[in-house]
C-alpha cells in the first residue's frame, strides 16, 4: 500500500513573507543549477517547478536540491522530502502522540507479523504507538531502501521498498525501528539507510547498532549459533520447523553472513503489500 498523497501545503519554520521569499531565491538558484538529467528524472520542467517548492521546504535538511555531483543523492534527498511532506500532512490529520517503545515490541511486532499476508496492517499496529510508517517508492534506480526522522515530536519511518524478498522487507522495518529505540535523539537529522550488499563491511557505529537488533529479532543469538552451521536447503527447512524461523529468514541471513546470495535464493520468498 502506498499513500499517493500530493504535498500541497508546507510547514516550513519561517517567521515571515521575507524569510519565505529568501527560501525560495535559494530554492530557485539550485532549481537553475541542477544537472539536467536529475530535472527529467524527477519530472521538474519550467512550467512546473514551483510545485515542488513544498516539497523542498518539507525537507528536514532543506537539503532536496544541494549541490551535488552524484544523481542518486538528488534523488534521494527528494524521496526524503516527500516522506517528510506526507508525514507531515499525516499528522495534521491524526495528531498522534508518541508512546515510546523498547526492544520487547519489536520482538511482539514481528513475531505477530512475519506469517500474515497483509502486512499493510502493520501501519495501523505503528500508528497506535505514535509512529507513522510510510510506503513510498523510489524512483528508478534510486537505491535508498529506508529513513528514520522526526516529525512534529513524532518518529516517522518510511520504506521504499526497493528489496523484495521478505526477509529484505523485515530487516528494513526492524532496522529503522531500531534507530527509534536506540537513537530517538538523534533522528533531528534523518537518518537514511541503504542496504546493498557491498557496503555493508564500512558502515558506522549507530548503524551497527541497528543492525545487530533487527537480526537479534529475527534471529535469537542463541538459535544463531546453530543455524550458522547449516549447508543445505534440506536442513535450513527443519530447523526453520524447529525453531519456527521463517524459512526466508534463515535463508536472507545466511546469504547475507555468507556472502553465497544464489545459494538459498529459491527459499526468499518475496511480499505483498495488501491493501
Amino acid at each position: 500500500m502506498s499513500l499517493e498523497l500530493e504535498v500541497i501545503s508546507s510547514s516550513a519554520n519561517t517567521n515571515s513573507t521575507y524569510e519565505l521569499y529568501a527560501e525560495f531565491n535559494k530554492f530557485y538558484s539550485y532549481i537553475n543549477e541542477m544537472p539536467k538529467a536529475i530535472k527529467i528524472k524527477l519530472g521538474i520542467t519550467d512550467e512546473n517547478y514551483q510545485n515542488f517548492f513544498s516539497i523542498y521546504l518539507n525537507n528536514p535538511t532543506k537539503s532536496l536540491f544541494k549541490k551535488n555531483d552524484s544523481a542518486d543523492e538528488y534523488l534521494v534527498d527528494y524521496w526524503v522530502s516527500t516522506v517528510s511532506g506526507k508525514a507531515k500532512f499525516l499528522d495534521g490529520f491524526l495528531n498522534k502522540e508518541y508512546k515510546f517503545i523498547g526492544k520487547d515490541f519489536l520482538q511482539h511486532l514481528y513475531s505477530t507479523h512475519i506469517k500474515k499476508n497483509n502486512l499493510s496492517e502493520i501501519q495501523n499496529t505503528l500508528l497506535e504507538q505514535g509512529i507513522y510508517l510510510i510506503f513510498e517508492e523510489a524512483k528508478p534506480g534510486t537505491k535508498v531502501d529506508g529513513v528514520a526522522l522526526i516529525i512534529n515530536k513524532k518518529p516517522v519511518i518510511a520504506m521504499s521498498l526497493r528489496l523484495k524478498n521478505l526477509d529484505s522487507f523485515w530487516f528494513t522495518l526492524l532496522h529503522e525501528l531500531a534507530h527509534i529505540v536506540l537513537h530517538y535523539d538523534l533522528l533531528k537529522e534523518p537518518i537514511i539507510d541503504y542496504f546493498d550488499e557491498e557496503n555493508q563491511n564500512e558502515i558506522c557505529k549507530v548503524e551497527q547498532q541497528a543492525n545487530r537488533l533487527a537480526r537479534d529479532t529475527m534471529i535469537p543469538k542463541a538459535f544463531w549459533r546453530t543455524i550458522q552451521t547449516i549447508r543445505n536447503n534440506s536442513e535450513l527447512m527443519n530447523y526453520s520447523k524447529l525453531y519456527d524461523i521463517h524459512p526466508s529468514v534463515i535463508a536472507g541471513r545466511l546469504c547475507f553472513e555468507n556472502n553465497e546470495w544464489p545459494k538459498y535464493a529459491t527459499l526468499r520468498s518475496e511480499y505483498k503489500i495488501s491493501e
